[in-house]
């Protein structure tokens, strides 16, 4: 019995400790793994077996292990946020440059024959004028080169990295699947006299039910096989008296013959 009980604390332990694992990433799974261990160390089968039936070991595994650092994030973030810049970036740029063109063209209509890109190029003839072609091009092949490192950067992290958290993975489902499986095996030996004399009971009032309907169909044999013989007299009592009156009708054909 002790080493029982010895074996209930150090599963609940070590259910426990995997709770703490994963208190900081989901408190909902850490809260179902210390009712478990509740459940495993005070011995109580049938809610083991219900929380038990409840974790997913490949799920679970998975929460431990799979930890993105906050870095990564935040570029992979960015990266997926940049993917849209250079289109912004050049629809802006072409607004304010359809705005200055239709501006300095009313001005100056004699640049009308003159290219727009060239007049672009030039800022319009303005001084000041800070996002002409040249500097628009730049800019979106600027963000379009820290698109491409960045997708390099994350690409090969998550082939190097995926790998290793994959084998991690499948090691720690397998020791979280050992443990849950010692856990169902102490909530069957926990199962109590009262829950086995009940177990027998069923069986007993079971057996008791299929000797009943046994008895019934017996007993409507039984009927059936009585019916039949009645049915068979009946009918030697039918014959009988079709005979009788069989000879009784060739007689009277004779006597009206004779006479």
């Amino acid at each position: 019995m002790a080493e029982i009980e010895r074996e209930r604390t150090q599963t609940a332990n070590e259910i426990r400790e995997i709770g703490f694992q994963v208190k900081d990433r989901d408190a909902s799974v850490a809260e179902l793994l210390g009712r478990l261990a509740d459940a495993v160390q005070q011995g109580r089968p049938h809610e083991t077996r219900g929380y038990l039936d409840a974790i997913d070991p490949k799920s679970l595994a998975e929460l431990i292990v799979a930890r993105l650092s906050p870095i990564w994030a935040i570029l992979e973030v960015a990266r997926n946020v940049l993917v849209f810049a250079p289109i912004a970036v050049t629809w802006f740029g072409l607004s304010l440059a359809s705005t200055a063109y239709a501006e300095v063209l009313t001005e100056k209509p004699d640049l009308v024959t003159r290219p727009f890109l060239l007049l672009w190029q030039e800022g319009f003839t303005r001084t000041g004028y800070f996002l002409n072609f040249s500097t628009l091009a730049l800019i979106d092949a600027s963000l379009i080169g820290i698109l491409i490192v960045l997708s390099l950067a994350i690409h090969l992290r998550a082939e190097l990295r995926d790998a290793a958290i994959r084998a991690k993975a499948l090691l720690k489902e397998s020791e979280i699947r050992g443990l849950l499986g010692h856990a169902a095996g102490l909530a069957s030996a926990d199962l109590s006299e009262a829950g086995a004399e009940e177990v027998l009971d069923q069986m007993a009032a079971e057996e008791r039910r299929i000797y009943e309907r046994a008895m019934e169909r017996e007993q409507s044999l039984f009927n059936l096989e009585g019916a039949v013989h009645e049915l068979n007299q009946a009918a030697s009592q039918l014959a009988r008296v079709a005979e009788t009156l069989a000879d009784r009708t060739r007689d009277d054909e004779k006597i009206r013959s004779r006479g």
